[in-house]
């Protein structure tokens, strides 16, 4: 009997419930032990700064992923850090329009139970994202992350790369995260939304 060609669409987490968290929120603290937990096992991390906003996913009543959030026009990123000039001017360069600073949102602290599945997690986050009205998604990724989002399909702008050398001092918490290679990327929101919707029509 022939088997249907899977990709990563095709995974949809049962009875996956997401929880946001600020400062002060009654699960904040579980969500930044959790972040803290992955980034310590998988690179030896002692994460110095979480995002204003935090969002727990759970599946059958346990953690399996968090990262935080940030809105561009909330103030500056931590991933500016890392850019020359405002990220809005960065990406407008790269992107042959104007953009928005309002229109941004930065994901940061993205720490997932399973290496791979950061995807899932930044496609669920997207579509809140589109409702409240950002265009544009930033974040640093890995090389393997930047990879499973080019074999799918989804295309990111490489804005920079994330040189430690930027955060001084700082630096030496975030372990061997480093020796990744991480870029700042940006993408598109809807845009990234239609393709993963196309595939998975596409793989029905």
């Amino acid at each position: 009997m022939p088997t249907a060609k899977r990709t990563v669409f095709d995974y949809q987490p049962p009875a996956v419930t997401t929880t946001h968290t600020v400062a002060g929120s009654p699960r904040r603290q579980e969500a930044e032990d959790f972040v803290r937990a992955v980034f310590a096992r998988r690179y030896g991390a002692q994460v110095p700064v979480f995002a204003p906003n935090l969002t727990l996913f759970e599946q059958n009543d346990r953690v399996v992923a968090a990262t935080g959030w940030r809105p561009a026009g909330d103030g500056r990123l931590f991933l500016e850090r890392y850019l020359d000039q405002p990220i809005e001017a960065a990406m407008a360069q790269l992107a042959g329009q104007p953009v928005q600073r309002e229109r941004i949102v930065e994901v940061g602290n993205l720490a997932a139970e399973k290496a791979g599945s950061s995807i899932h997690v930044i496609l669920t986050l997207a579509r809140h994202f589109d409702r409240l009205g950002h265009d544009w998604v930033v974040f640093t990724a890995t090389r393997e992350l930047i990879g499973i989002f080019t074999r799918l399909g989804l295309p990111l702008l490489a804005l920079a790369p994330a040189d430690p050398a930027r955060l001084g001092d700082e630096a030496a918490a975030w372990g061997s995260y480093y020796d990744t290679q991480p870029i700042v990327v940006a993408g598109r929101i809807r845009l990234g939304l239609g393709r993963s919707a196309k595939s998975t029509e596409a793989q029905a």
